[in-house]
């Protein structure tokens, strides 16, 4: 490293994307892999009552509809954060690979996995899905007050933590001369991670594993949590993680690696991916984060 300081180095992987021949996610998919795409719920909170798949399963080329009421009954973290023994500092399993109980406009119910892309369009749009709605709130002051809609049972007042830093002397700092008290709650505005590339996965079952390519800054995590997410032995998982379109920090955190995994297992282990539109990278992400 010493041998750098001061000059001009050239990286390692300058010349494979200057020139296009790096090789990314969808560079690496086989034309040929099968299609999944998600149906979202269309309301911020409730319970999915029933799903009609019948006329998206007569979708010529769609192969497998798969709903909230097929996923297995796991909870699994998506936090990209390395994995504690100590079960007081693990993060919180609060995922499902699709889910009954929506807590968001945009949560997962039901996948579709076809041919192409305008079987599996075609489908999703086809499902009729049938709600409970219950009440929410849009404002983080109101949720947190008695009485208001409880998103997650193991959360009161929708606060899942609560910690205090407390840095010097308050009360002596409080009465220095000339100081202004300003008091008050702030909102900024949302910031979202725009990498040209949007997350993307495909997976297919190889030598008694599921194999996972995908664009993710966290390989290793991805591999643990996906095995947790389809009650696997996290030697049973591989990950492969080619160049990344993009990232920073955005792709540090397992999204859709577990469905597709999951998908790929329901259709004997075909190959199938799972690319996410701008608007779903978006919302997923703000969800996680």
């Amino acid at each position: 490293m010493s041998k750098s300081v001061g000059k001009s180095v050239i990286r390692v992987d300058a010349y494979e994307k200057a020139t296009g021949r790096a090789k990314y996610m969808d560079d690496l998919c086989d034309r040929s892999a099968l299609i999944a795409k998600i149906c979202h719920s269309t309301i911020a909170h409730g319970f999915v009552k029933s799903v009609d798949t019948s006329a998206a399963e007569a979708v010529p080329g769609v192969v497998k509809v798969l709903t909230c009421f097929d996923a297995p009954d796991i909870e699994f973290p998506t936090a990209g954060h390395p994995w504690s023994t100590d079960p007081h500092h693990q993060d919180v399993a609060d995922r499902k690979l699709l889910n009954r109980h929506v807590r968001y406009y945009g949560d997962e119910v039901a996948v579709v996995i076809a041919e192409d892309e305008v079987a599996a369009a075609q489908a999703v749009r086809a499902l009729k899905v049938e709600y409970e709605e219950l009440p929410f709130v849009l404002d983080a002051q109101e949720a947190m007050k008695d009485g208001a809609p409880q998103i997650q049972e193991r959360a009161q007042n929708n606060i899942l933590a609560h910690s205090d830093v407390r840095r010097g002397d308050y009360e002596t700092a409080r009465r220095e001369p000339g100081l202004i008290k300003v008091e008050g709650w702030y909102d900024t505005p949302t910031v979202q991670h725009c990498h040209i590339e949007n997350h993307g996965c495909f997976a297919y079952e190889e030598a008694g594993r599921v194999v996972v390519v995908s664009s993710t800054q966290i390989p290793h995590i991805v591999r643990r949590v996906v095995g947790q997410a389809l009650g696997l032995p996290w030697g049973k998982v591989r990950i492969i993680k080619p160049y990344i379109g993009g990232g920073f920090g955005n792709k540090q955190d397992a999204l859709y690696e577990p469905l597709c995994a999951w998908c790929s297992t329901k259709v004997g282990g075909r190959l199938v991916k799972l690319e996410c539109s701008r608007e779903e990278t978006f919302v997923s992400n703000r969800v996680r984060h």
